[in-house]
């Protein structure tokens, strides 16, 4: 468990881990079939009070692979932003842990997903950023 003086928001083994901020609609869902060994955090005011953060993190310490969520209205470019300084922050914690970006959006304008600043994001993040409306439902 990397983020030492929290807890976990879901159970060692959970089946399901769900992100969901009560203000809106929109969720991810990590779906841990193989049993592994999963935490989960509440970032924004909770491990991180203050500035820009995201708001969820999710990790599967059996494959090292850590996801940044950010559940979103439509600003694109902040989300980005916010998972980017999420992970500077928490650069120290996350070193052993492939770190990937989840944005979960209420909805995304055509000409916000193609801007210059969003793509660069992309591009920096090479595959490792998932954009969804809604929800995102993944195996974790």
């Amino acid at each position: 468990m990397p983020l030492h003086g929290f807890s976990s928001l879901c159970d060692k083994h959970a089946v399901q881990i769900i992100s969901r901020d009560k203000k809106n609609r929109q969720y991810h869902k990590g779906m841990n079939t193989q049993k592994a060994y999963v935490t989960h955090y509440l970032i924004d005011g909770k491990v991180i009070k203050a500035g820009s953060r995201c708001d969820f993190l999710l990790i599967n310490e059996d494959t090292k692979t850590a996801y940044l969520i950010e559940l979103k209205g439509s600003d694109l470019v902040k989300a980005a932003s916010q998972l980017e300084e999420t992970e500077r922050i928490l650069h120290q914690e996350l070193l052993a842990y492939r770190v990937l970006y989840r944005i979960v959006a209420n909805k995304c304008k055509t000409q916000e997903i193609k801007s210059s600043a969003y793509r660069k994001y992309q591009l920096r993040w090479k595959g490792r950023l998932l954009l969804q409306t809604k929800r995102i439902e993944e195996e974790i």
